[in-house]
């Protein structure tokens, strides 16, 4: 992957997770009365922090753990709201019965920035000079990027 397709690639992650931090934050209030041993709305909280963490490192450390980070979170949150919509799990563990058998545009949107999310932090750590501490990378003696 040329350089100037990473920096692409590293906003479009950040943008997207940037989204999710926000539908997150905006939809936590909402969801505090549903609760098991945590609320909804809390781990609607720690999300949005996760995806914070992560757009900060994905922008600031060029290396495939951070990538891989990215990744994790957006997987992670794509992963409950498709779970979440389609399987009423009801209460698990220490969560609360969070099905929700509907779309709404905030909804909607957060899950679509998730997968561009996870496509684009997916490209950055399949790439080959990613991580490597910027020097040649031994297969072809391109320049990696921190």
């Amino acid at each position: 992957m040329s350089p100037r397709l990473r920096v692409i690639a590293r906003v479009v992650a950040a943008g997207g997770l940037g989204y999710e931090a926000y539908a997150h934050l905006d939809l936590a209030a909402s969801f505090d009365a549903n609760r098991a041993a945590v609320s909804q709305g809390m781990l609607f909280r720690v999300e949005s922090m996760a995806a914070i963490l992560a757009s900060l490192l994905v922008l600031l450390i060029w290396h495939r753990a951070a990538a891989l980070f990215t990744v994790l979170v957006a997987g992670s949150a794509l992963g409950a709201v498709l779970l979440y919509r389609y399987v009423d799990l009801g209460a698990f563990g220490p969560l609360p019965d969070m099905y929700e058998p509907s779309w709404y545009p905030e909804k909607t949107s957060s899950a679509v920035a998730e997968a561009v999310t996870i496509l684009a932090a997916a490209a950055l750590f399949f790439s080959r000079s990613q991580g490597h501490g910027g020097g040649p990378h031994p297969a072809d003696g391109s320049e990696g990027h921190r």
